[in-house]
């Protein structure tokens, strides 16, 4: 969620990142910084790094997604995220977490 909401106000993702002394010269630098020890941090506590690796089965997940995005938009702390997010978006963001892919877009 980092990398998606850093389109929104990454300066508050950057401020954390020099709180914790991370290296970067720019804003996407610190991020990229502050995500690559968040997920160290759970490589280390041996937290799976997707859905995928949780177990999730990737079949069910296809079946369920549009009705797990569509619930995700309906949910009302999804208007208080930085970023507003589209159903197409948050299908996108849910193949990521799936996949353990970063958010580019």
């Amino acid at each position: 969620m980092i990398d998606f909401n850093k389109k929104a106000d990454g300066s508050r993702f950057a401020d954390i990142a020099k709180m914790l002394d991370l290296s970067g010269n720019t804003e996407d630098e610190l991020i990229d910084s502050l995500t690559d020890l968040l997920r160290r941090l759970n490589k280390s506590l041996n937290l799976p790094l997707s859905l995928q690796e949780f177990g999730v089965n990737e079949s069910e997940f296809e079946k369920q997604l549009d009705r797990m995005a569509a619930g995700a938009i309906e949910d009302p702390c999804t208007s208080s995220n930085p970023r507003e997010v589209s159903v197409e978006e948050m299908k996108k963001l849910y193949i990521a977490a799936f996949k353990g892919e970063k958010v580019t877009f």
